[in-house]
C-alpha cells in the first residue's frame, strides 16, 4: 500500500487507516470479530488505527489494547480526549493509555473543536491543550492533533494559535459543497506542514453503495492518510482492495461522481455539517472571529 509523510513529523502511514469506533458491540461486532480485522489490517499493511476515550464507554480502546500488547511495535495508535479541560483531559488520557494496553500514544487529539468558544477553552490557561504538551512532554504523547467535523475556520484558527503536528477533519465528496475543509483548510495545512487525517469519507454510510468511488475521491486529497470507519471483515477486505489498487480519478471522472452526490448534500444527508446534528434542518452558521 501507498505510504505517505505524516505532515513535517519525518513519519509516514499508510493511505488507509483504520477507525476503530465500530469495532464494538453497539455496532454489532464481537470482540472475537474486532480481534480478528484489527490482526487481518496489520496483516496486509494497515497500521494507522485511530479510536477515542468516548467510543462506546472504552470498549474500542480496550479491543485495540488485546492486539497491542502482541503487536504495539506495529501500530500507530491515535486516540482522543473530550474534556477540554486540563486535569480531566489528564485523566482521560491515562485510562486511554490503561485500556490501550501502552505506556505512550503515538497521537493524541483534542476531539471534536466545532467552535471558537470551544477552542478557546483549549487552548486557554487550564486548557487541554496544556494537559497535551506536558503529556507530550513526559514521552506519553508522541504528537498533539485536533479534530472538526463541521467549519475549517475553527482548524484554521487553531493552527495559527498552536504548532499542530495533524489535524483530523471531514473529508468526504458531501463536505466538499458546504464549509469545505478540502477547499478552505487544506491549503492552509499544506503551508504549515501539518498532517491532514481525512474522515467521514463513506458519508457515515450514505455512500456505502459507492464506496470504490468515494474512497478514491478521498485518496486523491493532499492528505496523510484517511481512516474509514470498519465493522466487518468483509468491509476490510473491500477498502483494502480500493487502496492496495488505488487508481486517482481523472479529471471527468471527479466530476462525474460530485455531480452525481450533489442531490445527497442537504443538511439531513450531511447533518455533521448542520447547525443542529440530531435535528439537521438547517446548515451550520459559520465561526467568525
Amino acid at each position: 500500500m501507498e505510504e505517505r509523510p505524516f505532515g513535517r513529523t519525518g513519519k509516514k502511514v499508510p493511505l488507509l487507516g483504520f477507525g476503530a469506533q465500530m469495532i464494538t458491540d453497539r455496532h454489532g461486532c464481537t470482540e472475537a470479530a474486532a480481534l480478528a480485522m484489527i490482526n487481518y489490517a496489520l496483516d496486509n499493511g494497515v497500521r494507522y488505527f485511530d479510536t477515542a476515550w468516548v467510543y462506546s464507554e472504552g470498549q474500542s480502546e480496550r479491543r485495540l489494547g488485546k492486539v497491542a500488547t502482541e503487536r504495539r511495535r506495529e501500530m500507530w495508535i491515535a486516540t482522543k480526549a473530550w474534556s477540554r479541560e486540563k486535569n480531566e483531559a489528564r485523566q482521560q488520557l491515562e485510562e486511554s493509555l490503561s485500556r490501550l494496553r501502552t505506556d505512550y500514544v503515538d497521537e493524541w487529539r483534542m476531539h471534536h473543536v466545532h467552535s471558537l468558544e470551544e477552542l478557546e477553552r483549549i487552548t486557554a490557561p487550564g486548557g487541554a491543550l496544556e494537559a497535551a504538551v506536558e503529556a507530550r512532554d513526559q514521552g506519553l504523547v508522541r504528537y498533539i492533533s485536533i479534530s472538526g467535523h463541521s467549519d475549517p475556520q475553527v482548524q484554521i484558527e487553531a493552527l495559527s494559535r498552536f504548532p499542530f503536528d495533524s489535524v483530523l477533519c471531514a473529508t468526504s465528496v458531501l463536505d466538499h459543497f458546504i464549509l469545505s475543509f478540502v477547499e478552505e483548510f487544506l491549503p492552509v495545512a499544506q503551508a504549515q506542514g501539518t498532517a491532514v487525517v481525512g474522515m467521514k469519507v463513506l458519508g457515515l454510510g450514505k455512500l456505502a453503495h459507492v464506496y470504490e468511488q468515494a474512497l478514491r475521491y478521498a485518496f486523491g486529497l493532499p492528505v496523510a492518510t484517511i481512516i474509514v470507519g470498519m465493522e466487518s471483515l468483509d468491509q476490510l477486505k473491500k477498502n483494502l482492495h480500493v487502496a492496495q489498487n488505488h487508481r486517482p480519478f481523472t479529471d471527468g471522472e471527479r466530476l462525474e461522481f460530485m455531480k452525481y452526490v450533489l442531490p445527497m448534500v442537504t443538511p439531513e444527508g450531511v447533518p455533521w455539517k448542520a447547525e443542529d446534528w440530531d435535528d439537521p434542518v438547517e446548515w451550520k452558521r459559520r465561526n467568525r472571529r
